[in-house]
């Protein structure tokens, strides 16, 4: 063999003949190329054997924010050798596809995540679709099959119309003939018309039926078309296996609200501090025996770092300040994908419609159809939804309750209750009073270590003894370590504030006039314990150079010279009466024109 091969060597050289070097080189080409041949070949065959399966996974667990929510479907897959194709069907057509997460226990490769609308998924999800598709069928067959009967009778009357004349002009008919005959056409007659007018109510009903169960087709596609989205999850293995997956995803069009109900039995005893939420879901898929976590997040934070920009101290309250020096806002999230669903759905509606409403039959004109056509089109659009939103202040260090209970709330975007947490708190009472502009004490508890209560801005049913006071708010932007809550008025304080007319007096003394009023506050405490009270009274304040004010008494309240504003801090025993006085005269131009006293304006009936 060496030989030979050498002996064609030296031939080649002798000869220089180039068609046996290129045929070497083709082959060793073709043998270099072989094994990425068969490795294409292969992983052709791989991508051409894809193992798909439909996954109906309903959600069992929500983290719901303020504005939006996170959904979690754990799901146990089998898988098959190679590349497997997973499709999550009925999920909401507001999820955003930029969240969606698969994760699984085991040893696999993921491939892709994607999602896309499935426009034939509303039967497959509510049997009631099908069973009202036969029906709308047989209604329609039923109707024809009348419409058949009746021109048949229209065509009998037609071929006796045009043979009403007897005996024509070949052949003369004997009396009883004629009296025969005409027995003959009127019974007839009146048996087809009979026939006729009952069919004809028979048309008006089922196209009532029909039109009803065309209206409820679309209604229930309406629905169905909210959560029309699938997510489709490519997944590689290299032998079966069966996987503890989860899926989760972002979708909006849900949320939450807190709310309050405050109650203490008296001024001695504890509060009681219900913190509840309010729920609710317009995602399309409805939450049934699901674990909540409420949370404060929020969920579209920006993934790049916050940079600080100089934070401006000034004068001023807290809800004068912006979120400017020390925050940072997080970018707006893209809404383009909620766009695309809600355009999404409303073509599936308008498909639907199509559908159902138009289709290839007829329809009768016996049923408006016209006006229900044009409702039915009002209804079916997708909008912004209907919850109204409100802009609230909350702590940046985010919250979560986890409830313990299972949650179950239907896609109607209706609130729901859940109850958080329930904590008694020790708190001191205290009673404010302004008898200037209303002769009635406001009690009010003072709670210190609210920070630990995660409390957010919201509504408070406020119940004292036993009784409903009303509805306050907890506010928590402007407190410090103190939290006051309102538990309205307290009709075992009696306030009254009245002119005493002896000391007041309006006197013209030269070029001026002056005006002196002196009133007596008296706050009686028909309660058996002790009470503290603030009362804040007023004094006006000048603003022009010839009107001046003098004040004639405070019994020792605290004045505030800029604002006018005058305080008693008092502790009155149980069946005790306080008196207080405040007295000041008003000075000015006599002929000048000065209001002291303040008017409010009512409605009253006009006669």
């Amino acid at each position: 063999m060496r030989l030979q091969i050498d002996n064609e060597r030296s031939t080649f050289k002798t000869v220089y003949n180039r068609k046996p070097i290129r045929d070497m080189k083709k082959r060793l080409l073709l043998l270099t190329m072989l094994p990425m041949l068969a490795c294409l070949i292969s992983n052709s065959g791989f991508a051409q054997q894809i193992h798909a399966q439909q996954i109906k996974s309903p959600i069992d667990e929500v983290k719901l924010y303020l504005t939006a929510g996170q959904m979690y479907h754990h799901q146990d897959i089998k898988l098959v050798k190679g590349r497997n194709k997973l499709i999550f069907s009925g999920i909401s057509a507001y999820a955003d596809p930029q969240s969606i997460q698969f994760t699984a226990e085991g040893n696999y490769r993921l491939v892709s995540v994607s999602t896309e609308m499935d426009f034939l998924a509303a039967e497959s999800f509510n049997p009631r679709i099908s069973v009202l598709k036969d029906s709308l069928e047989l209604l329609v067959a039923n109707l024809q099959d009348i419409k058949d009967i009746r021109d048949s009778y229209l065509a009998e009357k037609a071929v006796m119309n045009t043979n009403r004349d007897l005996g024509g002009n070949s052949e003369n008919l004997s009396v009883e003939e004629i009296r025969a005959t005409g027995t003959y056409y009127r019974e007839r007659t009146l048996e087809m018309n009979k026939e006729i007018t009952k069919m004809r109510k028979q048309e008006l009903n089922l196209d009532r039926m029909i039109e009803d169960t065309r209206f409820q087709l679309v209604e229930l596609n309406y629905d169905e078309n909210q959560r029309s989205n699938q997510v489709i999850i490519l997944v590689d293995v290299d032998q079966p296996t069966q996987l503890t997956s989860i899926l989760n995803y972002l979708v909006s069009d849900c949320g939450w609200a807190a709310t309050y109900d405050l109650s203490a039995a008296d001024i001695n005893q504890q509060v009681n501090l219900k913190y509840k939420a309010q729920v609710y879901n317009n995602t399309g898929n409805s939450w049934k025996d699901v674990s909540l976590t409420l949370s404060t997040a929020d969920p579209r934070l920006s993934a790049s770092h916050p940079e600080l920009t100089p934070w401006y101290l000034s004068y001023g309250s807290i809800n004068d300040m912006k979120s400017e020096g020390g925050y940072y806002a997080p970018k707006q999230a893209n809404a383009e994908y909620r766009q695309t669903a809600v355009f999404n759905i409303n073509s599936a509606n308008v498909r639907a419609y199509d559908n159902y409403y138009l289709g290839d039959q007829e329809i009768s004109n016996t049923f408006n159809f016209n006006e229900n056509k044009t409702k039915l089109k009002k209804t079916q659009a997708v909008g912004n939804g209907t919850v109204q939103m409100r802009n609230i202040d909350i702590s940046e260090l985010t919250t979560e309750f986890k409830i313990e209970a299972k949650f179950s709330c239907p896609s109607d975007a209706k609130p729901y209750m859940v109850n958080v947490k329930e904590v008694n708190l020790d708190a001191t009472f205290s009673h404010i009073t302004v008898p200037k502009l209303d002769r009635a004490a406001f009690l009010i508890a003072n709670i210190i270590g609210w920070q630990d209560l995660d409390l957010i801005p919201g509504p408070t049913n406020v119940y004292f003894g036993g009784v409903y006071v009303g509805v306050s708010e907890i506010d928590t932007r402007n407190v410090s370590d103190t939290l006051r809550l309102s538990f309205g008025r307290d009709d075992q304080v009696v306030v009254l504030r009245k002119l005493k007319k002896e000391y007041s007096s309006k006197r013209v003394i030269g070029n001026s006039k002056k005006d002196s009023y002196m009133y007596e506050i008296a706050v009686r405490n028909n309660r058996s314990t002790p009470i503290a009270i603030k009362i804040y009274g007023q004094v006006p304040v000048s603003q022009n150079s010839d009107i001046t004010i003098s004040i004639d008494e405070l019994s020792s309240g605290k004045h505030n010279e800029e604002t006018g504003e005058v305080v008693w801090s008092l502790k009155i025993n149980p069946g005790n009466v306080t008196g207080n006085e405040i007295g000041y005269t008003v000075k000015y131009p006599k002929n000048s024109n000065v209001v002291v006293q303040r008017f409010r304006t009512v409605s009253c009936p006009s006669f």
